[in-house]
């Protein structure tokens, strides 16, 4: 029992543990943020419930949400003053 136990949650962990594989490369990312929020201050690679995978860059003016596929920017939220 304990052996069926171990080895489901073995097959349930790897299954799930399925790492993000960017297409496009860092530098592409960089170019497409950098007009949008200015100079970057960190680059995030995450991937959402549905398995698909982005960058989240953050900048001084806002941050950008690209697609790690294809490129194509998906979201652009300016900072706000304060």
């Amino acid at each position: 029992m304990k052996k069926l136990i171990t080895s489901i949650l073995l097959l349930f962990s790897i299954t799930f543990a399925t790492e993000c594989q960017p297409k496009i490369s860092m530098s592409d990312v960089e170019k497409t943020a950098s007009s949008y929020v200015g100079n970057i201050t960190s680059v995030k690679l995450s991937k959402n419930r549905s398995g698909e995978c982005y960058y989240k860059v953050y900048g001084e003016k806002g941050y950008v949400t690209i697609d790690a596929l294809n490129g194509e920017l998906l979201k652009f939220t300016k900072k706000r003053e304060k």
